[in-house]
């Protein structure tokens, strides 16, 4: 049986155990774009993907993954330094979490989507925010694994913001979606 994350601090754990799983978020951490300002730069990017795939190698834990991307992709390095918009306190952390949780859902969503699902759940987590649209619209209930996919992309693939709620909806996001059954 396949171990899927019940929420954002099980993943590197769901990873370890399940190959098929991680082998997908490896190859997406290569080949998907990744947009925003403060990975904008020479090798930034690239920086950014090293550092996810430790991370979801488990070479990293989480702490340690937040701490490189400040070191290695360093504010004074950036042509957009200049912005506190840009690098408000805890960007580092938030760039981090939100590529970490959109990669891993996006392969968990496609591999849901390949074996012929079609919806998820998302689990409730104990560190959501009761507050959000994904915990108020999406936690504790079945969602259609095509729209969450669609919406997914089009915000952290194509760069095209929009208020539809999604997983990960925020930074801070801590839900991740699950097969409803392990058919």
């Amino acid at each position: 049986m396949a171990i899927w994350a019940q929420d954002f601090y099980e993943i590197q754990e769901a990873l370890e155990e399940n190959d098929p799983l991680q082998q997908r978020v490896l190859e997406l951490v290569i080949e998907e774009p990744i947009h925003g300002k403060a990975i904008e730069g020479d090798g930034r990017t690239d920086s950014l993907r090293d550092i996810l795939n430790q991370f979801f190698e488990g070479q990293i834990s989480l702490e340690e993954a937040i701490s490189k991307v400040s070191s290695e992709l360093p504010r004074h390095e950036s042509p957009h330094s200049h912005s506190n918009r840009v690098f408000a306190d805890g960007w580092d952390e938030r760039l981090l979490r939100t590529q970490a949780s959109r990669f891993y859902n996006q392969a968990v969503l496609e591999l849901l989507s390949e074996r012929g699902d079609n919806s998820c759940f998302v689990p409730h987590s104990s560190q959501e925010d009761r507050d959000s649209p994904c915990t108020i619209q999406l936690a504790g209930k079945e969602a259609d694994i095509d729209i969450l996919l669609n919406r997914l992309n089009r915000t952290y693939g194509e760069a095209d913001y929009h208020d539809e709620v999604k997983i990960p909806n925020h930074p801070h996001c801590t839900h991740t979606v699950v097969p409803t059954s392990e058919s």
